[in-house]
């Protein structure tokens, strides 16, 4: 027993969802072409996260009813729940972060039968046709509108040790900081262009069979380059 505390963080559209549920959000009720482009250049760095979120949304046109009937079609990882359910029994803490919006998180989450999860996203607001984005998570980063880097460094502590799941672009900023990381599709390129370890998993089926011998050995421990960062961005504060 090292006498560290695991705190789990883990991505949603992607993840815990089959399919990136904001990027088929935007596609379906905004504008496909011009939301491919924005994404284009928010990977090549010349738009931030923010910019990318505020420009898709621009183009959405849908009532609160039709976006949340949507949201009710997308299917969640079934292991999931399992995998949740061994984290409960263990009193391990789960957090979902998200780059993408609450109210299909939420509706989502409602679907299944989870409702004791917190997470933190960026938020939509319907007036009409048209949906109002708000950020309450803005930071210094450029890369995401809801940076999950912020999150983890603000929401954990000397004695946690970082457990972080995810699988896409917007869990970059987050890998830098963690110490144990399951990493799928473009997060797993990302982790072997950046020499980061992680365990490679396609549901959470993978992530629950590693995660639970680790857990049942209570043998935690910190990634020293991970420490390190955490450590250097609070110097710079």
């Amino acid at each position: 027993m090292t006498g560290l505390t695991p705190k789990v963080f883990v991505d949603f559209d992607g993840t815990i969802t089959k399919v990136d549920v904001g990027n088929m959000f935007f596609r379906k009720f905004g504008n496909e072409e011009e939301s491919l482009k924005a994404v284009e250049r928010w990977k090549e760095g010349s738009l931030s996260g923010a910019g990318l979120l505020l420009e898709e949304a621009s183009f959405v046109k849908v009532n609160r009813e039709e976006a949340l009937a949507f949201a009710k079609s997308c299917e969640i990882d079934g292991s999931f729940k399992t995998f949740l359910s061994f984290c409960t029994e263990k009193k391990i803490s789960v957090t979902i972060l998200s780059d993408g919006l609450d109210f299909y998180i939420a509706e989502i989450l409602n679907s299944n039968g989870i409702s004791s999860i917190p997470f933190y996203s960026n938020r939509a607001r319907f007036d009409a046709t048209r949906i109002e984005i708000e950020l309450p998570y803005e930071s210094d980063c450029t890369k995401c509108a809801n940076c999950k880097g912020y999150q983890l460094l603000t929401r954990t502590g000397p004695d946690d040790v970082i457990v972080y799941v995810g699988n896409g672009y917007s869990d970059r900023c987050a890998v830098q900081y963690a110490d144990i990381v399951f990493a799928k599709d473009d997060l797993l390129k990302y982790c072997e262009e950046n020499n980061i370890t992680y365990y490679p998993f396609k549901n959470f089926e993978d992530v629950l069979a590693k995660f639970s011998k680790i857990a049942s050995s209570g043998n935690y421990r910190k990634r020293h380059r991970a420490e390190l960062k955490r450590r250097e961005a609070f110097l710079t504060e």
